[in-house]
């Protein structure tokens, strides 16, 4: 009997293009099942998960006795209990490497874009063809201006070389990166508040654990210039969103620019949505056609040595045992 892989989050077409080279080492079944009790039920027989964005919890781990593998088609692994797949021997791969650059090149466009103020004067230019200078319309110049990176990571890494191009000062507050390894990138370390005190850009890069969970909230608000902007390309719930809406209606800080959200899909009435001074982009900022091609390539390899017997590439629970 064939193994089985079930498949969520089939709405992405990851990995589409080769189901019929999966289908001939297993049984690929996908299912639409996001809640708990339905994807348990949907996991019964599975000898390996493929997901994206669904919550893969103990109990839907616990409930497949034959799971030997949890592959991430995507770098953040926060949806998965990855101590619960650790402790039933459940190895767990993600996908690191496919858009570090692909990431960085959207959030530098949000950076650009609320610096330039493009969707106001966008929005304008649609409605009434053309407008003349006003002081809405005023934007900043890049030269000169500090970013503050949060996190150092394969993302910050490549935001820091697209700053360094602009001609901007880079700060970053990251305690678990080591200054002397990147030296080369000729970035300030610095502690978070004076990293938030002193940069006109800041941009979320770290990864959301519970220590990062809503670090960015009113005090650390409190903390940034008035004229100073947030860029969130990592994961929504590092940033509290009701002390982000009170920031921006007191004019705390200047505007902020997200792909990612606490909770997602948004729905109409999401207070963010309809701001000048806000972008939201849908959580794609991985999505071009190289990196897609690329994240598909190593979920396929993820998946093929997990059902080898082999310890994937990018194993997460490295002291997963055997």
């Amino acid at each position: 009997m064939k193994p089985k892989i079930l498949r969520t989050d089939a709405e992405l077409f990851i990995i589409e293009q080769y189901l019929d080279e999966l289908s001939a080492i297993a049984e690929v079944a996908t299912t639409e099942r996001t809640d708990e009790d339905g994807l348990a039920e949907a996991a019964r027989d599975a000898t390996l998960i493929l997901t994206c964005y669904t919550a893969i919890t103990a109990k839907v781990i616990d409930s497949a006795p034959k799971l030997k593998g949890i592959v991430k088609y995507g770098v953040g692994t926060d949806n998965i209990d990855i101590a619960a797949a650790t402790r039933r021997g459940v190895m767990v791969t993600n996908c690191p490497d496919y858009g570090s650059d692909t990431v960085a090149d959207h959030a530098f466009a949000l950076l650009i874009a609320l610096a330039r103020k493009i969707p106001g004067l966008d929005r304008a230019m649609r409605e009434h063809a053309w407008v003349w200078p006003a002081p809405r319309y005023l934007g900043v110049d890049l030269a000169g201006k500090t970013i503050g990176l949060v996190g150092l990571g394969r993302i910050g890494r490549a935001m820091a070389r697209r700053a360094h191009g602009f001609g901007m000062t880079r700060l970053v507050s990251d305690p678990y990166v080591d200054p002397a390894t990147v030296a080369e990138y000729g970035v300030h370390f610095v502690g978070l508040d004076e990293l938030l005190s002193g940069a006109d850009f800041v941009s979320l890069h770290c990864v959301l654990t519970p220590e990062t969970r809503g670090l960015i909230g009113e005090a650390a608000l409190a903390r940034m210039k008035p004229t100073a902007f947030l860029i969130d390309v990592s994961r929504g719930a590092i940033v509290d969103e009701a002390a982000l809406v009170r920031a921006l209606d007191a004019g705390r800080i200047a505007g902020a620019a997200f792909d990612v959200f606490a909770d997602e899909p948004l729905e109409p009435g999401y207070p963010l949505l309809g701001r000048d001074n806000v972008i939201l982009t849908p959580h794609l900022a991985w999505y071009t056609e190289e990196a897609f091609q690329r994240v598909e390539r190593d979920t396929l390899a993820g998946v093929r040595d997990i059902l080898a017997g082999k310890r994937p590439k990018n194993l997460k629970n490295v002291d997963v045992r055997d």
